[in-house]
C-alpha cells in the first residue's frame, strides 16, 4: 500500500464519458499536485469469485440480508453473493443495462435501467420488479431519500426522478443546465439528495420538495458518497483527485494515486474507492489521508462497498470478478 496526504483547490472543466453498454468512468492521470508517500503493508487475506451468471459488473452494495448485490450492465441481470461466495443472478424482464444499485426503505434492491425508461427492484429472493417512468429515459444513480421514497437520476431527460413507494408515483424534476447528464447520487447528511453532472462540470443538491441547485468547483465530478463526518465526497472522473465537499460548500481536493472511480462510504473514518485504470482500490479519511492496495492486475475495478470490520468488497469489471480482501491493515 501507499499512503497520501497532501490537499489543495480544484477548479470545474466540462467531461463526459461512457463505458461499455451505456455509463462509465474514463481515467486519466494528471500532475498538478504534489504526494508524499510513504510504504504500507500490502493487503492480505484475498478471495476473488469468478462470475459465471452475467458479465460486466458495475456496482455492489450490501443488502439487508448481509448478502452483497450488484448488477451487470451487459447483462440484463442483478445477482448476489453470500458471504461464503455463492453467486445467483436474477434476469431483468428487459433487457435492460442495469446502473447503481441501493437498499430500499421497503427492506429490497433497487437499481436504475440504463435502457428501458425503467427503475427495478428486487426482493430477497430474487424477485425483480421494473416500474416504468419515461419510453426514453436512461436511469442511473439511485439512492433511498430522507422521505422514504426512491430518488434516481434520468440522463436523456436531465432529470431528477422522485418515485413515491407508497403511491407508486414519479415526479419529474429537471436540471436548470440542459445536457447536464446527471449520474451517480448519495443521501447528504443535511436530508437532501446530492448528485454528479459530469458533463458539465457541476453537481447539485435536490431537496425532498423538489428544488434543485447546482453548483461549481470540482473537476470532473463522477461519483460521490456521504461520509461519515457529514461532508460530501466526490471523485473526478479525469483526474487523480477526491474533493471534499461541507454542507457550507468549503471545497478542499485532495491527490489520489491513480484516478478513482467510485466512492463509497467504509469503516470508520474511512471512504473506500476503485480505480478503473490502477488496478486498485484504495481509502481515504475525513483527513484526506489515502491508502492505496497493491494492483490487483487486470481487474479494471468499478462498484466497491464495506463489509463488516475492515472488509471490502469489490466488482472487477476487467476479468469479471468478485473480489473480497481486508483492507486496510
Amino acid at each position: 500500500m501507499q499512503q497520501f496526504a497532501q490537499s489543495n483547490s480544484i477548479f470545474p472543466t466540462s467531461a463526459i464519458a461512457r463505458r461499455s453498454g451505456f455509463f462509465s468512468f474514463l481515467l486519466a492521470a494528471v500532475g498538478l499536485l504534489a504526494l508524499s508517500i510513504s510504504p504500507a503493508m500490502a493487503q492480505t487475506q484475498t478471495r476473488s469469485f469468478p462470475i459465471r451468471v452475467g458479465t460486466a459488473p458495475l456496482d455492489i452494495v450490501q443488502g439487508p440480508d448481509g448478502n452483497f448485490w450488484f448488477t451487470l450492465s451487459n447483462s440484463s441481470k442483478v445477482a448476489v453473493i453470500t458471504p461464503r461466495g455463492k453467486i445467483h443472478g436474477f434476469r431483468t424482464p428487459s433487457l435492460s443495462n442495469p446502473a447503481f444499485i441501493t437498499v430500499g426503505p421497503d427492506g429490497n434492491m433497487w437499481f436504475g435501467e440504463g435502457s428501458t425508461g425503467a427503475i427495478a427492484s428486487v426482493t430477497p429472493a430474487g424477485v425483480v420488479t421494473e416500474h416504468q417512468f419515461s419510453f426514453f429515459g436512461v436511469s442511473v444513480g439511485i439512492t433511498t431519500g430522507s422521505d422514504g421514497n426512491i430518488w434516481f437520476s434520468d440522463q436523456t431527460d436531465h432529470a431528477i426522478w422522485r418515485f413515491n413507494l407508497r403511491t407508486e408515483t414519479f415526479t419529474e424534476f429537471k436540471t436548470p443546465t440542459p445536457s447536464s447528464y446527471p449520474g451517480d447520487m448519495t443521501l447528504g447528511s443535511d436530508g437532501n439528495v446530492w448528485f454528479t453532472m459530469q458533463a458539465v462540470g457541476k453537481f447539485g443538491r435536490i431537496t425532498p420538495s423538489g428544488q434543485i441547485t447546482e453548483f461549481t468547483g470540482v473537476d470532473s465530478p463522477g461519483s460521490i458518497a456521504a461520509g461519515p463526518d457529514g461532508n460530501l465526497w466526490i471523485a473526478s472522473a479525469f483526474n487523480p483527485t477526491i474533493s471534499r465537499v461541507t454542507p457550507s460548500l468549503q471545497i478542499t481536493s485532495f491527490p489520489t494515486p491513480n484516478t478513482p472511480a467510485i466512492i463509497r462510504p467504509g469503516n470508520g473514518n474511512k471512504l473506500i474507492f476503485t480505480s478503473f485504470t490502477g488496478n486498485t482500490i484504495a481509502s481515504i479519511t475525513t483527513d484526506g489521508v489515502v491508502t492505496e492496495s497493491a494492483p490487483f492486475p487486470d481487474s479494471a475495478p468499478l462498484g466497491i462497498t464495506a463489509g463488516r470490520k475492515n472488509q471490502v468488497w469489490f466488482v472487477g469489471d476487467g476479468d469479471n470478478k468478485v473480489y473480497q480482501t481486508v483492507f486496510p491493515q
